[in-house]
């Protein structure tokens, strides 16, 4: 009985060694729909499990703080659309671009209508590094000035091969990219958003330009 008990044990140690217990990948983050204040328009993301309670804290106030200022906002537009007679629109929206490989990244965006012919769009990038616990921006990615002209240049032949999306006349010290340059991670690289007029006319809307890595790395 004893040695039917030793050989037990030592089959259950081999069966461990050859066939070990495989590592559990990591879940995505959880966004969720928020409404400031219960107002529909206001719009906006909060995360569940995005590593640690503190991490996740910080990304949560990041979006509070956006909320907050686009209500003030909002609640500026609706003043002015009464005291100068037009009908005032403001509604924010959020889009999740990427939440894979311990990376978050979420699009924000405000349009906006004071009068006149149209609204306006404004994007803005909220990027994480969930394994360092920090948000990223374009400058954490293209740390260098050579990194930044060969993105720049990237861009600017993207632009002119595409004169009926773009700027035709448009000049490579015309694109500008800086630590508020909206992006977003992808599987290859990242994606560049451009704010309308930026880069193109208004029609033309937001651009967004994906950048293999392997122009900056």
């Amino acid at each position: 009985m004893k040695k039917a008990i030793i050989l037990f044990v030592f089959l259950l140690a081999f069966s461990t060694l050859t066939h070990p217990v495989q590592a559990q990948p990591k879940k995505n983050v959880i966004v969720e729909t928020e409404y400031y204040d219960g107002i529909e328009e206001l719009k906006y993301p909060q995360v569940k499990h995005a590593g640690t309670p503190k991490l996740t804290r910080m990304i949560n106030k990041d979006f509070k703080t956006y909320i907050e200022k686009a209500a003030a906002a909002r609640q500026e537009n609706i003043e002015a659309g009464k005291k100068y007679n037009y009908d005032p629109d403001f509604q924010t929206d959020f889009e999740v671009k990427y939440n894979t490989d311990r990376k978050l990244s979420i699009l924000m965006s405000s349009y906006i209508f004071t009068g006149g012919a149209h609204g306006s769009t404004a994007v803005e990038s909220y990027n994480y590094d969930l394994k360092e616990k920090k948000r990223v921006y374009l400058t954490d990615i293209l740390q260098t000035p050579s990194q930044l002209k060969k993105v720049q240049h990237y861009v600017f032949t993207y632009a002119k091969a595409r004169p009926e999306i773009f700027y035709p006349d448009l000049k490579k010290e015309d694109i500008h990219l800086n630590e508020n340059t909206a992006f977003f991670f992808t599987d290859e690289g990242i994606a560049l958003v451009f704010q309308q007029y930026d880069i193109a006319p208004y029609v033309s809307g937001n651009q967004v330009i994906k950048i293999p890595k392997k122009i900056y790395s």
